[in-house]
């Protein structure tokens, strides 16, 4: 009876006091309209480039150079969007987006930067792999039809996100390497490996995209994941509110005279495997952070549509998995995959609109994946070395086959060489 006498003690405020509540919710209503308008106009001014990247010959170095390209990256972050900037000219924060690809038994590597950050990007690459070759490349996705899935193609996708907080790390590069004596001899279980062993399988026609969108991000992630490090120690943890509860939780309070809950927590002893964990999330916690989304999709014309390929793309990312930690799962409100409603009824257990909401959701993920566009709401924060872990130029560990690699090192021009 609880729950509904809360129903009804809510229906009978909202209908008492609506004069009070109306000019709130009309104005918040206007407020996001505008804000989608000006959003939608700032993105598409922007101006981007994509760069193909091949690596170089011989990739025998530690994973700690990509984190230092991230790293160097990341400067670009001068702090967030300030709320004139959103409003009035729509501004969102300045994003990249990485990308693997399988296609004709290749994998080739792309990363798409506005045009302001090009040669930031080129140079911290180069300082890290100086023999690797960077081109600036014409969309590849504009070779395919500009909507999906058609008679002639199908597809199969969906966004991962983490299957716990932020706070929580993922299993990262130290965990692959294996350092013999010498110290110039670093033996490597590239995660990437058995990605590019899929993909060389592939027939002609079979697509496969890898999308992480990225971009920089202050210490608010660190702040928030303090707090799930004060949970894990027993501390109380002080609940942070969002913008209409800001401004509706006042009035309610106002309204309802509701008193003021204090809930008091003490200091708890730790096993052995929490103090690990608590030392994991310190560790995520001092390294820079990115805001990152993940879109997988596998595309191919319906003669060679073979949708295990997803399976074992979706199956390479459990490497990553820490059990006691965090890992990646499936958004379930976009896979392309759907039961219907009320599925429980039908023997086929397929309910109403099954397929309906399959046809939507693969519209929706295609046009995200071809404009690249942000996780508007369900992304996670990766830092540097998580980053670096799931995103870099394979070594030599690497032997599938079409696998691209620089055939040869490009010699430098001489010194006062004439420009004309």
């Amino acid at each position: 009876m609880t729950i509904w006498s809360d129903i009804l003690l809510g229906l009978k405020i909202a209908m008492d006091y609506w004069w009070a509540y109306l000019p709130v919710l009309l104005c918040l209503a206007f407020g996001y309209s505008w804000l989608e308008f000006k959003r939608m106009e700032y993105f598409n001014s922007l101006k981007w480039t994509l760069l193909k990247i091949k690596p170089p010959p011989q990739v025998d170095r530690s994973l700690k150079a990509v984190e230092q390209i991230f790293a160097g990256v990341h400067g670009i972050y001068i702090g967030p969007v300030n709320w004139k900037d959103q409003f009035f000219k729509g501004k969102i924060p300045d994003w990249f987006s990485l990308e693997i690809v399988g296609k004709e038994g290749g994998t080739n590597f792309y990363l798409r930067t506005l045009e302001n950050y090009k040669d930031l990007v080129i140079s911290h690459i180069f300082s890290q792999y100086p023999d690797a070759e960077i081109t600036e490349a014409e969309d590849y996705m504009k070779k395919w039809p500009a909507h999906l899935p058609n008679e002639e193609y199908d597809l199969f996708g969906t966004e991962f996100i983490l299957s716990k907080d932020n706070a929580y790390p993922l299993q990262t590069y130290p965990f692959f390497e294996e350092k013999s004596l010498a110290k110039e001899d670093l033996k490597r279980l590239d995660p990437l490996a058995s990605v590019s062993e899929v993909f060389s399988t592939f027939m002609p026609g079979e697509n496969f995209v890898i999308q992480w969108l990225i971009r920089p991000v202050g210490d608010g992630w660190v702040k928030r994941a303090q707090q799930a490090l004060d949970e894990l120690l027993g501390k109380e943890v002080k609940k942070e509110t969002n913008l209409i509860e800001n401004i509706l939780g006042p009035l309610d309070k106002l309204l309802t005279l509701e008193p003021p809950k204090k809930e008091e927590k003490k200091d708890k002893k730790l096993s052995a495997p929490e103090e690990d964990v608590v030392k994991a999330v310190g560790k995520k916690m001092a390294k820079l952070g990115y805001e990152a989304g993940l879109r997988l999709v596998y595309l191919a014309r319906k003669e060679n549509f073979h949708r295990y390929h997803f399976a074992a793309i979706g199956g390479a990312f459990r490497q990553f998995t820490a059990p006691n930690l965090n890992s990646f799962k499936p958004n379930t409100e976009t896979i392309t995959f759907s039961k219907g409603y009320l599925k429980q009824i039908f023997p086929s257990d397929k309910g109403f609109l099954a397929d309906k909401i399959v046809a939507k959701r693969k519209v929706q993920i295609f046009r995200a994946l071809r404009k690249r566009v942000f996780p508007p709401e369900k992304y996670f924060v990766l830092n540097t070395e998580e980053l670096a872990t799931v995103f870099h130029l394979p070594g030599l560990e690497v032997k599938a086959p079409l696998f691209p690699r620089v055939e040869a090192k490009k010699g430098q021009p001489p010194p006062g060489l004439a420009i004309e």
